[in-house]
């Protein structure tokens, strides 16, 4: 439908602000049953997602991994979108220069170089994180008694009482690479299922896949369907109720702008979102000042290796002692099926205090940093790497302080016409609660307007 123009606004059944995942699910839902237009304040659409791509390669430069089930798996399927398998990959670890798989918790512990202190430290962390894991998932009453605790508790529990450094170095990397935030920022229950998950199997996770062109094809997809319903480079001001509607005040091309709608829902960050919503109840403001974001420095890379690779079968590697923490290999994927192709694509992640350290440096000061490190992993690689590919990221996973998580029930409600998604809705922040959340607010604005 088109829209409307009355006295100089714009009229639009619904107005959708933010074209990240939850946002542009959010529209596709909306898009064949109400008159939907999307502001997206940059100047393009996918907000974490993007992938960088080179011939059959890409590097995710923005969230990393496809899992989970419902919506997103729907919409990848529906698109005809390719799922690269993670099945039978395996996850690694770096210690005082000796790499091990992780799920070989005998090589773990007798094949690095630690001392006994480092062993018992990381032999009591491991238990404390694998005797949570069947807690996770379940819902009887002894299942929730733990989570309960965990999401009362800090993750720095988990080095309690070690005496190792080594250990606790290890500790912050997982919590830096998987969360983007260091052990006494969150509350345990992320990180215990973030660690859990490399530990034991990542291929339990349901879909657990890249999708071949990376993360950005589905968005890429989902953009190009919405057309001119799309407006990039659209920074909204103020979302206001107005009647039984929606006023929402922007700018484009540096020209104010105003659409009236009879429903918003509003897919941002929760600190973004607790500016332009001026008239946010108490709670609800409180609310989004519990979510807290993890923040990463990443470099990709692409690389022009030939024949097998100790890495072919490696999805990650964490590196708690260098430079990075983790390096993520998107071409695991491909690796399945007929003989090894030549290059590759890496990445290296650096998070919390870690990116904290490095937001201020120079690209090529960062790009020196990780090539160097990445070479003592592995040197089959010298005179093999491309340029690195930099990217600052200050707000990317939601994450909670312990008992924060408490208050997230007042941000599954409208607030009358105007309703919210986004990855913190729901209980373990990824890209599928990121869909999940904007079409279950899609579903919700339709039958409140009687569609």
């Amino acid at each position: 439908m088109s829209a409307v123009q009355r006295g100089g606004e714009e009229i639009h059944d619904v107005v959708v602000i933010g074209a990240g995942m939850s946002g542009l699910m959010a529209a596709t839902a909306l898009a064949d049953k109400a008159d939907v237009v999307v502001l997206e304040a940059d100047d393009r659409p996918g907000g974490r997602v993007e992938t960088v791509r080179k011939g059959e390669y890409w590097i995710n430069v923005g969230t990393q991994f496809t899992e989970g089930t419902g919506p997103l798996i729907d919409a990848l399927d529906r698109h005809g979108v390719e799922m690269g398998s993670l099945a039978d990959t395996g996850v690694a670890l770096v210690l005082n220069g000796a790499l091990v798989d992780t799920s070989d918790v005998l090589a773990l512990m007798l094949r690095t170089r630690m001392t006994f202190m480092d062993r018992v430290g990381m032999a009591l962390v491991g238990a404390r994180i694998l005797s949570a894991v069947p807690f996770l998932e379940s819902d009887g009453r002894l299942a929730k008694r733990v989570r309960s605790r965990l999401d009362r508790r800090p993750a720095s529990d988990l080095l309690r009482g070690v005496r190792s450094e080594l250990a606790r170095a290890v500790v912050r990397s997982w919590s830096g690479q998987w969360m983007g935030c260091e052990p006494e920022e969150t509350a345990a229950t992320q990180l215990v299922v973030s660690i859990g998950i490399a530990l034991t199997d990542p291929s339990k996770v349901p879909n657990f896949a890249l999708p071949v062109g990376g993360n950005q094809t589905l968005t890429d997809i989902l953009a190009t369907d919405l057309g001119e319903r799309l407006r990039l480079g659209a920074a909204v001001r103020s979302v206001e109720r107005s009647g039984d509607g929606v006023v929402v005040d922007y700018v484009v091309a540096g020209r104010p702008a105003r659409i009236r709608a009879e429903r918003a829902i509003v897919s941002v960050p929760s600190d973004v979102a607790s500016r332009i919503l001026p008239d946010l109840p108490h709670a609800h403001r409180e609310a989004f000042d519990d979510i807290r974001y993890g923040r990463y420095v990443i470099v990709g890379f692409f690389t022009e290796e030939e024949g097998p690779q100790p890495w072919d079968g490696l999805l990650g590697v964490s590196t708690p002692q260098l430079s990075f923490q983790a390096v993520f290999n998107h071409a695991a994927a491909l690796r399945k099926n007929g003989p090894r192709k030549p290059g590759g694509a890496l990445a290296c992640f650096a998070g919390g205090a870690s990116a904290d350290a490095l937001f201020e440096l120079s690209d090529e000061e960062i790009v020196t940093r990780f090539s160097r490190d990445l070479l003592t992993v592995y040197p089959q690689l010298e005179g093999k790497l491309g340029e690195g590919i930099v990217r600052r990221h200050r707000r990317v996973v939601p994450f909670w302080a312990p008992r924060g998580r408490e208050s997230l029930p007042t941000l599954r409600a409208p607030l009358g016409p105007i309703h919210l998604a986004g990855d913190y809705q729901l209980d373990m922040p990824s890209l599928a609660d990121a869909a999940t959340s904007g079409e279950n607010a899609a579903k919700a604005v339709l039958s409140s307007m009687g569609r």
